[in-house]
């Protein structure tokens, strides 16, 4: 294997840790690591024209015949993380920035990088039955953001987000019109379109964030809006974004949304006692000093 696909695997492993710290939003993580794994892309070419290629698409790109032969599974994985253009990156990287905060902001980091990764396992897992046998090159994010939209559709369906259609660009339309018009133009592209653009993933990573998401609502508790005490969290509020995150607790509508904000804090917080990190656990924020605020 290429030194610069080692080292784009690297960074694939980096930013995942990066985000276990828990300190980091996953969305911006996964935008950073696409971008600077484009980069090294475009470092690593070789040739000219039509026949320029990079190692880093060669050795990280799925191709269906490794379904079929056992061979390279990991590119199952390493695909969504490389693109072929500067296009095809750009246009990627803004879907998943226009919905992933908003979805991620709402169901938290854990739940928002477990439908990003599985959707785009199916998207690329479809379009290789699709092309079964064949050695053509998958590769791009578009499956696992094409999940993060199927997930925000049935979780937020009116929401209101900005959204690309093409040359399109519709700035305040709710996520049903807009993300539904875009699964319908994919659906059709299917039928219409031989090109290279792999939408059978694009519906695969869709339907299985939807499915995800359905599983997410169904195990929401059903109880009673929470009513959160944030005069108890302002001591520790020693940053303009955690105090911010004190604003969105106490005025989210939906009990997710507030949970994920204070998850959000909660990972910034710092024991007023010993400077130590706190965790939360239930309706506390606990030190492992013993220090303890209750949030409610």
């Amino acid at each position: 294997m290429d030194t610069f696909s080692i080292v784009s695997i690297m960074i694939i492993v980096f930013i995942f840790a990066l985000g276990a710290i828990r300190r980091f939003t996953m969305t911006y993580l996964l935008i950073m690591g696409n971008l600077v794994i484009y980069f090294l892309t475009i470092v690593s070419f070789s040739g000219f024209g039509s026949y320029a290629s990079s190692p880093i698409q060669l050795d990280l790109g799925l191709r269906p015949v490794y379904l079929a032969s056992g061979d390279n599974i990991y590119t199952l994985f390493t695909h969504m993380f490389v693109h072929s253009t500067i296009a095809h990156v750009i246009v990627n990287m803004l879907f998943l920035f226009l919905i992933g905060v908003q979805l991620e902001s709402r169901i938290g980091k854990g739940r928002f990088t477990l439908i990003f990764v599985i959707a785009g396992l199916a998207g690329g897992v479809l379009q290789s039955l699709v092309d079964w046998g064949t050695g053509v090159l998958i590769i791009g994010a578009s499956g696992a953001i094409s999940g993060v939209m199927g997930a925000m559709i049935l979780l937020y369906p009116r929401d209101e987000t900005p959204m690309f259609l093409g040359p399109l660009f519709l700035p305040r339309v709710p996520v049903w019109m807009s993300v539904g018009s875009w699964f319908a133009i994919q659906v059709v592209m299917v039928f219409l379109d031989s090109g290279p653009v792999a939408y059978s993933a694009h519906i695969g990573g869709f339907l299985a964030g939807m499915v995800l998401a359905q599983i997410i609502s169904m195990k929401k508790p059903a109880v009673e809006r929470v009513s959160f005490d944030v005069g108890s969290l302002e001591p520790l509020a020693t940053t303009p974004e955690m105090k911010n995150a004190i604003r969105m607790i106490k005025n989210a509508k939906e009990e997710d949304v507030r949970k994920a904000w204070l998850e959000y804090f909660a990972e910034r917080a710092r024991c007023p006692k010993c400077g130590s990190e706190m965790v939360i656990k239930g309706n506390k924020l606990i030190c492992s000093c013993g220090n303890e605020v209750l949030v409610k």
